[in-house]
């Protein structure tokens, strides 16, 4: 129970002293993002991938009240598919696609350069994006038991990867000035709430706390106030 409470704390404080800062950076679009934004989508994975390795408590079952529709397979692949599309989308926007789609001339480019830029290009950037799919609705073998040593150190990792690409996906938000006012900080919170939960839901499937549902949603609140 308290490894989360930990995860989403430290979460916190890093938000508070480096979010705005981020936030600056990813203002201005370029390669580095791109890099900073790729290299954490595959720790993201990466750590999705730990947390649904994880063995669930012996009771998790009996005490869980998480509905069963939010661990279905078709509401996993629905959400993964969501995040894939807007991690493309925001991809594409520190490479400068979304500005430069708007000048390029198709007249003046061939059939492959036109292709490329219009099809292959973000077809690409789509494709690897939905890899998140697999991570997050396929079928995992659970290997990390309950018992073992490293148990406790895989899972905080999990539990810090998935709350590292959250903080990086925040200030990615704050940056694009979209979300502003109460109604902005709604539309924020819904938003985190669809992209970046699933993981949180895994993992309180298999150690359920309330505690820990709540110390997610705060960190969750507190992102999106930061955002608007």
């Amino acid at each position: 129970m308290i490894l989360p409470i930990l995860a989403d704390t430290a979460s916190a404080a890093v938000a508070i002293l480096l979010l705005p800062t981020l936030a600056e950076l990813f203002a201005e679009p370029g390669t580095l993002n791109v890099l900073l934004l790729g290299g954490a989508f595959v720790v993201y994975c990466t750590a999705v991938y730990l947390i649904r390795k994880l063995e669930s408590s012996a009771d998790a079952d009996r005490v869980s009240r998480l509905p069963a529709w939010l661990t279905q397979t078709i509401t996993m692949r629905v959400l993964a598919i969501f995040f894939a599309l807007v991690l493309a989308a925001e991809l594409m926007q520190q490479l400068g696609y979304w500005e430069s789609i708007l000048v390029v001339d198709d007249r003046v480019l061939g059939a492959g350069e036109s292709a490329a830029f219009f099809v292959y290009a973000p077809g690409a950037l789509i494709g690897a994006s939905l890899f998140y799919v697999l991570v997050l609705s396929a079928s995992v073998r659970v290997s990390i038991e309950e018992g073992s040593r490293n148990y406790t150190g895989l899972a905080l990792l999990g539990l810090l990867g998935v709350n590292g690409m959250l903080l990086l996906g925040t200030a990615v938000l704050q940056s694009t000035q979209f979300f502003s006012g109460w109604l902005g900080m709604i539309g924020a919170f819904v938003l985190l709430v669809l992209l970046f939960l699933p993981p949180r839901v895994w993992y309180l499937a298999k150690r359920p706390s309330l505690l820990a549902a709540l110390s997610y949603l705060a960190l969750l609140g507190l992102l999106a106030w930061q955002v608007g």
